[in-house]
């Protein structure tokens, strides 16, 4: 006579949560809302008093000027917040595919009336019910996408993404870092790789009645050792970075650790070639941006070896001091040469979003790095006591 089943064995697989799957999705989910509502009121400045309406945009004539560019992008936008939405809903809701899409096209459109009338509040921006409309239209089709692939399927990719590389459990918000990192490379920083530049951000720090802080920057002459410390400090940050997302116990060949590196040289390549020409392509990598990536593949090669405690460690204190020198390095050429052919346009949502990544990241990443710190203590053993 066969064995009855257990309760356990008799449920179907699909009804038990499956914590490390949906954490993952509302990280992805929460940082590109985030995201999304920083550049949507970039500038974040100027906030003035609310009108006694601030929903008369929605009763506003056809807008006289407009795109299909502008409909695209705005469409486009809101497209990854239906897909995400959905599935985190189903999982962490125990509900239908349908009904997610449902609740998940109407949390992007709520979504977007919000900023669309915070924008009143902006008087650098203009609400539209028209990117209302294009909105909601991308979260619904997203929505659409996700029920579409079911739920089964998305699920998969974080699967197949940790058979590509081994990756260690909470991982994901170490990817969240690495992806903003390379992201932030598009924006143009006083050197190769820089972020966290403070100075930038609040130009009139080093002006008049700050001249001790004007004082600090370093002299001209010494800016190709100093791009080339900094330069070899983020290699060995990012590098570190990367092997804090891998498997503890992990053996052999560990590409992915030079695959951010690989992948930020490829941007700045690219960035460099559209802005100020082909024939300048490799205009970034100058004699110190050169000897930087060499000496910090070597130190990344030294230090590998070491304990994770201590590669956190080193990953911290490179990340402060390689800050500290892009703040009081002084610019070089191909940083001003950058700035002079950056074209904001209709594209300052996303160079805003730019910035804001460039200059938040290494204090996100010291804060990510102590978070793994913490998680490495090893938990204090009792004694056993005696009568």
């Amino acid at each position: 006579m066969a064995p009855m089943p257990t309760r356990a064995s008799a449920s179907a697989p699909d009804s038990r949560p499956a914590p490390t799957t949906t954490a993952g999705a509302g990280w992805w989910l929460a940082a590109y809302v985030a995201a999304i509502i920083y550049a949507t009121l970039y500038p974040l400045t100027g906030w003035r008093t609310p009108g006694p309406w601030m929903f008369g945009f929605l009763t506003d004539p056809w807008p006289r000027w407009w795109t299909r560019t502008d409909v695209t992008l705005n469409v486009i936008g809101y497209l990854p917040i239906g897909l995400l939405l959905t599935t985190w809903l189903a999982r962490r809701l125990h509900t239908s595919m349908p009904l997610a899409a449902v609740l998940a096209t109407l949390g992007a459109a709520l979504l977007s009336l919000t900023l669309e009338c915070l924008q009143v509040l902006l008087p650098e921006r203009v609400p539209s019910w028209l990117d209302l409309i294009a909105n909601g239209a991308g979260g619904a089709a997203g929505a659409l996408l996700a029920v579409l692939l079911g739920r089964r399927r998305i699920e998969r990719w974080p699967q197949a993404l940790r058979d590509a590389a081994p990756l260690a459990p909470n991982a994901t918000p170490g990817l969240l870092l690495l992806s903003a990192w390379l992201l932030a490379q598009l924006y143009p920083q006083p050197m190769v790789f820089a972020t966290g530049d403070l100075l930038a951000t609040w130009p009139a720090l080093p002006g008049p009645g700050n001249d001790w802080l004007a004082a600090l920057r370093l002299p001209h002459a010494y800016e190709p050792f100093a791009e080339a410390a900094s330069v070899s400090l983020t290699v060995l940050a990012i590098g570190l970075l990367g092997r804090e997302l891998l498997q503890p116990q992990l053996r052999g060949p560990v590409w992915p650790v030079a695959l951010p590196i690989a992948a930020a040289m490829l941007i700045k390549t690219a960035a460099s070639a559209g802005l100020l020409g082909q024939d300048k392509a490799l205009a970034w990598l100058s004699a110190g941006a050169q000897g930087g990536l060499v000496a910090g593949v070597i130190a990344l090669a030294l230090v590998g070896w070491t304990t994770r405690r201590t590669r956190l460690w080193l990953t911290i204190a490179a990340i402060v001091a390689a800050t500290a020198l892009y703040n009081l390095a002084s610019p070089n050429a191909y940083y001003l040469s950058m700035r002079a052919g950056w074209n904001q346009g209709m594209w300052v949502n996303f160079h805003g979003l730019l910035r804001g990544m460039a200059t938040i990241w290494p204090f996100a990443a010291l804060a990510w790095c102590g978070w793994r710190l913490h998680g490495t203590r090893r938990p204090a053993t009792r004694r056993p006591g005696g009568l």
